[in-house]
């Protein structure tokens, strides 16, 4: 369904347009709650690189590769998300034009964020991959195994 589609539903469907704010504020919080799980994720990739990263490296450059590729995977989707969070425009900056057109711009905007978190989680998800990846390949050549 298209955001025009979208909005006049929700106008029909909410009589006041105090109780359409408060869905569509609901709605952005979603995102926002979604966003800072991202960041905590994120982060706890960048923490354990700080104690345990030089193990990755010392282990040899196919490792080293692969946490320099995951880190900065990862560290793009702190930016793509930073950046969601940091863009904060109020439900209400949107009142003026009727429900309809309030509901529109306020679903542009949940949809324009949502695909920016998509790509951040994406890169997360990738940039995990490789981080894992390294983990691994440390593990194996510092615990002196060798293929067969």
């Amino acid at each position: 369904m298209g955001e025009v589609r979208e909005a006049e539903n929700l106008a029909a469907a909410f009589e006041h347009t105090s109780e359409l704010v408060s869905f569509l504020a609901a709605q952005l919080a979603v995102l926002r709650t979604q966003a800072q799980t991202f960041l905590g994720i994120a982060g706890l990739c960048i923490s354990v690189t700080g104690f345990a990263g030089h193990n990755m490296v010392n282990a040899g450059r196919l490792s080293a590769g692969a946490m320099v590729v995951g880190v900065s995977l990862i560290l793009a989707a702190i930016v793509i998300t930073l950046q969601c969070m940091a863009n904060i425009r109020w439900v209400t900056q949107d009142l003026g034009d009727g429900n309809v057109e309030l509901a529109r711009r306020v679903l542009e905007r949940r949809n324009t964020l949502q695909r920016a978190l998509n790509r951040a989680v994406a890169l997360i998800a990738v940039g995990l991959g490789f981080y894992v990846m390294a983990v691994v390949l440390a593990a194996l050549t510092k615990g002196g195994w060798t293929p067969p």
